[in-house]
């Protein structure tokens, strides 16, 4: 079964999802009651500029309100600000997110893909920096990279942001996923932030709350921060899912927690992976790819368990798929089920 994206299970009944990198601790109780305390709000339209999330945010990541725009998922604001800079020229490093590609298809952009080797694990190598020229508008980069979770070298990823200022090519990380990483400080792009450079975050995979859509991206300039505020629908994020994120910037204790279990639990699913025989591209994120045989996603999905298989990513092909990092009850029952499938 080929995905445009995981989490897709509204016609499948009694289905465990590893299809979506969901946090496995799920919501916290203080952003439940807080989406729960917001539903008086809803008589009224929401802020259009999330005033108070801003700020709050602007003391959380240390950087200006002035830099902040918050919108309807991390997805609303790559077609925002796609639409709102309008790139000739981009660049993507395939495998990677596919929602980057269909925003500047929508604004007719020149799409140039960086190819990323499976002899190199799918890394991202010196090798971008020779096409990194003043050609470009944009660049986009994922750390850690959806499907491969994999994450650039911090000394590499000083070189592509000194080239991307010194063309003047607008580089977008997207750090969606990054905070499940321990050392995520040392992997972002703030450590060399620019005016040109813009940093996307989510409240969604972290707090486990997809269905309420929230996003932020951290911009170099104020400039930068107006045209993306001015692009796109004028109230971008509800009243639940501005209080929801307020909430959720008071749960340091929560965001520590996950860190430790997802790299518990990735430990372990890692080693079960490797032993039943599948290829694993071992990454930082709180999901595998990993490579077997072809026509598992069905077999899986007979078993009552959904994964993401990958076919829809540039670059990869029959028999790549993705699973995400569960409880580990839930991991246990995933190897179960691939050993069963896989030895019978």
């Amino acid at each position: 079964m080929i995905q445009q994206h995981g989490g897709n299970i509204e016609q499948l009944r009694c289905i465990l999802d590893f299809s979506a990198n969901i946090n496995p601790l799920g919501v916290p109780d203080s952003v439940k009651k807080a989406i729960l305390g917001s539903i008086a709000d809803i008589e009224k339209y929401p802020d259009p500029y999330c005033r108070e999330l801003r700020g709050k945010l602007s003391k959380h990541e240390s950087i200006s309100v002035d830099n902040i725009v918050c919108g309807n998922g991390a997805d609303d604001l790559i077609f925002r600000m796609v639409h709102a800079l309008k790139p000739r020229k981009a660049l993507i490093c395939v495998p990677t997110f596919s929602e980057y590609r269909r925003a500047l298809y929508e604004v007719g952009c020149e799409i140039c893909e960086h190819k990323l080797s499976e002899q190199n694990n799918f890394d991202v190598t010196e090798s971008i920096i020779d096409v990194l020229d003043s050609s470009l508008d944009m660049c986009f980069i994922c750390m850690p990279n959806n499907p491969t979770g994999r994450l650039i070298a911090p000394e590499l990823l000083t070189k592509i942001a000194a080239k991307c200022s010194e063309n003047g090519i607008v580089l977008v990380s997207d750090e969606c996923f990054l905070d499940f990483v321990s050392d995520s400080e040392s992997y972002s792009l703030r450590r060399y932030f620019s005016e040109s450079c813009i940093i996307l975050k989510a409240f969604t995979k972290l707090f486990a709350i997809p269905g309420i859509r929230l996003g932020y991206a951290l911009c170099g300039s104020s400039k930068l921060t107006e045209k993306i505020q001015k692009s796109g629908q004028f109230w971008s994020v509800s009243a639940p899912a501005q209080s929801a994120g307020i909430a959720a910037l008071y749960e340091a204790d929560y965001v520590r927690k996950t860190r430790e279990y997802i790299a518990d639990e990735r430990r372990f699913l890692a080693a079960e992976l490797i032993r039943l025989g599948v290829k694993v591209y071992d990454g930082a994120a709180n999901y595998f790819l990993f490579r077997s045989r072809t026509g598992l996603a069905e077999e899986l999905l007979a078993e009552g368990i959904l994964i993401r298989d990958c076919q829809s990513f540039s670059r990869l092909t029959e028999g790549f798929y993705r699973v995400a990092v569960r409880t580990h009850d839930e991991n246990i029952r995933l190897i179960s089920a691939l050993g069963r499938c896989l030895n019978g």
